[in-house]
This record gives structure tokens, C-alpha cells and sequence, in this order.
């Protein structure tokens, strides 16, 4: 029984280690698109833009929510933006220590951009991937993930 359990857990182990394998390659696949780009846009700032371009508004704890970041290690990643051009900063009128963040015309014009070379990358993405082995997977993750917040 032990045998069993720990080849388990050895598979556990390598599905979260593909995990972050697979996160780092993305990651890196758009750091090589990014890094010729003339605002200096970083893959943490093109997270942030992409969160508000789905939002008409939002506060600065809900973005640190979606990109997983903590609120003080993404005040730096929008205040750069904000000197870009690209993001509002507006005090929230319901709570002084709280941040209200929109996108200006120039950052929603550079998350078109982005989107259309997103959506090119999924293309060739999902031309290779079986979409009925995608979604047991999807599936599958979501499943551990909620096992996991049983743990907590």
C-alpha cells in the first residue's frame, strides 16, 4: 500500500512540476515578445493591462487578487504604468486607502495589440491539442485545486 501511495505522490509531484514548467515556458514564450517593445512592457505589466482591459474599473486588491501578486509588490507595477500612460490612478471616493484603476486610451490601444497576438498564440496552440483531453484536463485541475483548498 505504501508502494502505491508514494508512486502517487511521485505522479502529484511531476503534474505540479509540468505545472510550473509549463507556466515558465508561456512566460517566456511572451518575454521574447515583449522584449523588443518600445514602452518597456514587462510580462508583469502585461498581466496587470490585461486584467483591466477585461474591467471597466477596478481596485488595486482586485488586480493583486487576479494577477496573484500582493498589493505592495504591484503598487511599483502600476505606478510604471501609470508613467506610461497607460493606466488612471484615482483615489476611491468609498475608501481613501484604496485605489481606483482604469485604462487610458494609449493602454487600451497597446491591449488590442496584445489580445490579437494572444489570440494567434492560442490559434496555434489549440491546432495541435485534442480540446476533449484540454477540457478532462481543465477538469482534472480543478478538482486538485479544490482538494487543496480543503487542506487549508
Amino acid at each position: 500500500m505504501i508502494e502505491l501511495e508514494n508512486t502517487n505522490m511521485a505522479k502529484l509531484v511531476e503534474l505540479i512540476d509540468s505545472i510550473k514548467n509549463l507556466r515558465f515556458i508561456i512566460q517566456n514564450h511572451f518575454k521574447k515578445q515583449l522584449k523588443n517593445n518600445e514602452l518597456g512592457i514587462t510580462v508583469e505589466m502585461l498581466e496587470v493591462l490585461m486584467v483591466l482591459s477585461r474591467t471597466n474599473q477596478i481596485n488595486q486588491k482586485e488586480i493583486a487578487d487576479r494577477v496573484r501578486k500582493n498589493k505592495a509588490n504591484l503598487t511599483p507595477i502600476i505606478h510604471k504604468l501609470s508613467l506610461k500612460e497607460l493606466l488612471l490612478r484615482e483615489e476611491d471616493p468609498n475608501d481613501r486607502r484604496s485605489n481606483i484603476i482604469t485604462l487610458t486610451e494609449k493602454g487600451k490601444t497597446l491591449c488590442k495589440l496584445y489580445d490579437k497576438q494572444f489570440e494567434e498564440f492560442y490559434a496555434k496552440f489549440l491546432k495541435d491539442v485534442d480540446v476533449k483531453n484540454l477540457n478532462k484536463t481543465i477538469g482534472m485541475l480543478k478538482d486538485i485545486g479544490q482538494q487543496v483548498v480543503k487542506l487549508n
